[in-house]
C-alpha cells in the first residue's frame, strides 16, 4: 500500500495545512539582548544531585550562574516578525546553571528556568530547557533618567521571578566597573532532553543528553559589580536548596547570538 502524503505541515504543534500556526518556528533562532548574570557557588552535595550522568561535576564544583535576560529573538523563516508582532518575540526569562563536564568538556546544566512567554516555553521544550512560565522584572536604567540614569559606578539593577502566587527568586547587581569579555564566564549548555510515552509513563518515548549549538556569540558594554542572590522556600518548587554559600560577583551587558539546534550526545534508552 502506498503511504499517503501528509497534509498538515509545521515544526511544532499545532500542524495546519500552511504551517504558518506553529508555536515553534525552525531555527536557526536570532537572540538579542540585555543579561545579568549573577556568579555564585552552592552547597556541592545539592549541586551533584541535580547533574544527572554520564554528566560529571565541573572543575570547580558548586559554580553556579543566576541569569535574568530580556531577549529578542526571531527564526530564519520570518526573520522581520519582529515588526509585524512583536510581542511573538521579546520576552524575559530567569535561569540557574550548574557547572558540570561530559568527557573533560566543562559546560553547565539548567535544572530550573522560568519565562514569560509560550514560544519560549515550548522552544525550551523542543532544546532540553526545563522552562515554566512565569513573571519575571528587573530593572530598567535609562540615561536620561535623573533620578535613575544608565550604566555607570553605582547604578543598581535588581531582578524578580515570581509564579503560582510565590517569589522564587531575587537578585540584585551593582555596577563598580566596567569589564572585558574575557572576564565572562564561558557558558556552554548540556541539555536533558525527555519526553513521557503516552502508553508508558515508566519508559519516557525520549531521554537523552544533547549540547546546544551556538554561534556568532558577541557581547558589549560590560558591566562588573557586587552581587547578591535570594531563593525562596516554595510549595512547589526546590530551587531553595541552591542557596549560595559564597557570591562570586555579577555582570550586565548586551548579548547576541545564534542557536542553530543541538547535537544529542548521550541517550539513556
Amino acid at each position: 500500500m502506498a503511504s499517503e502524503v501528509f497534509p498538515l505541515k509545521g515544526y511544532t504543534l499545532p500542524l495546519t495545512p500552511k504551517g504558518r500556526s506553529s508555536i515553534v518556528e525552525p531555527p536557526p533562532w536570532y537572540y538579542g539582548g540585555e543579561v545579568m548574570q549573577l556568579v555564585f557557588r552552592t552547597n556541592k552535595k545539592r549541586a551533584k544531585e541535580l547533574i544527572p550522568p554520564p554528566l560529571e561535576i565541573g572543575p570547580e564544583p558548586g559554580k553556579a550562574i543566576l541569569w535574568f535576560v530580556e531577549w529578542v529573538s526571531v527564526s530564519e523563516s520570518n526573520p522581520d516578525l519582529s515588526f509585524i508582532n512583536p510581542e511573538r518575540t521579546v520576552y524575559r526569562e530567569c535561569l540557574i546553571m550548574i557547572q558540570c563536564s561530559y568527557r573533560g568538556e566543562p559546560g553547565y546544566i539548567v535544572p530550573y528556568i522560568w519565562v514569560d512567554n509560550d514560544f519560549t516555553l515550548v522552544r525550551g521544550f523542543v532544546q532540553g530547557f526545563p522552562k515554566k512560565l512565569a513573571r519575571i522584572y528587573r530593572t530598567k536604567l535609562a540615561d536620561l533618567n535623573p533620578k535613575i540614569g544608565g550604566r555607570r559606578v553605582g547604578a543598581k539593577m535588581k531582578g524578580i521571578c515570581e509564579a503560582h502566587g510565590e517569589r522564587i527568586v531575587e537578585g540584585s547587581l551593582v555596577f563598580t566597573r566596567q569589564a572585558a569579555p574575557s572576564e565572562l564566564p564561558p557558558v556552554r549548555f548540556y541539555l536533558l532532553r525527555h519526553f513521557p510515552n503516552i502508553e508508558d509513563p515508566s519508559k519516557p518515548a525520549i531521554h537523552e543528553l544533547a549540547i546546544s549549538e551556538v554561534s556568532d556569540i558577541r557581547v558589549a558594554d560590560i558591566w562588573a559589580g557586587d552581587a547578591d542572590i535570594k531563593f525562596f522556600e516554595s510549595a512547589v518548587e526546590e530551587v531553595a536548596a541552591l542557596a549560595p554559600v559564597e557570591m562570586l560577583g555579577g555582570f550586565f551587558h548586551d548579548m547576541g547570538l545564534t542557536i542553530t539546534g543541538g547535537k544529542v550526545i548521550y541517550k539513556y534508552q
